[in-house]
């Protein structure tokens, strides 16, 4: 399981991983894992399929739709509740994005004939962590002879791309039932802004409240408690 240098994975039957939310105190973080075979390229190409990094929000949702009826997919929502949970339990976030990429990698091979199964000839993560600390997660992970692990693997594999978007744009959804719920527009990040949001937030309905929307573990948690003392409210 090492970085590979300048291969083409485009033109290799490739299942490929990413996640969205990770940076973001507010919202859940979701995993997605997409096989694309060779002659899916050129269509996903044509569509505009590329890092979503370099895409609008609404290009995102737009491909997202195009996707699903186009490759195979895994994606998993680890809400705000559920991800808090395994933080507390001593997880860590490598830990947390290591178990949920295999499980979804695992997932869109089982929906693959047994011709597509056998066809698979790389699968590519975008790279968060050490190739030890991947095995010290994830002790028995999904075919390890074929994982790639690449920096900015978007770029370099259409596969990691599809996952990308998908995984975003599911983000994306997920944060616009909460801007429906608050009836306001939640801000992304975790910044000086969505600390001032969150104790507004919590000043109304508590930290419980606020806790079930966010990420506990982020920095932000404090500052938010720091900004209520400063006001009176804790």
């Amino acid at each position: 399981m090492k970085e590979r240098v300048n291969m083409n994975y485009d033109q290799l039957n490739t299942i490929g991983s990413d996640e969205a939310g990770v940076g973001d105190y507010f919202g859940p973080m979701t995993v997605c894992a997409a096989h694309v075979p060779t002659e899916k390229v050129a269509l996903l190409k044509e569509l505009g399929v590329k890092d979503s990094k370099n895409l609008s929000n609404g290009t995102v949702d737009k491909l997202a739709r195009d996707i699903i009826h186009i490759v195979p997919y895994s994606l998993v929502i680890l809400d705000n509740p559920s991800y808090n949970e395994k933080i507390d339990a001593g997880w860590n976030i490598v830990k947390l994005k290591a178990v949920l990429h295999d499980h979804c990698i695992r997932n869109v091979y089982e929906k693959l004939d047994d011709g597509a199964q056998q066809d698979v000839q790389a699968i590519v993560i975008d790279q968060f962590t050490t190739e030890n600390a991947y095995r010290k997660y994830v002790p028995d992970p999904f075919r390890p002879e074929l994982i790639h692990q690449e920096t900015k693997a978007e770029s370099k594999s259409i596969a990691v791309a599809c996952a990308s978007i998908l995984a975003r744009s599911k983000y994306l959804e997920q944060m616009e039932n909460l801007n429906r719920n608050l009836k306001t527009t939640v801000p992304r990040g975790a910044s000086g802004k969505t600390d001032a949001f969150a104790a507004k937030i919590a000043d109304r309905h508590g930290m419980d409240y606020l806790d079930n929307m966010t990420k506990k573990h982020f920095k932000s948690r404090q500052k938010v408690m720091d900004l209520l003392r400063k006001k009176g409210s804790m």
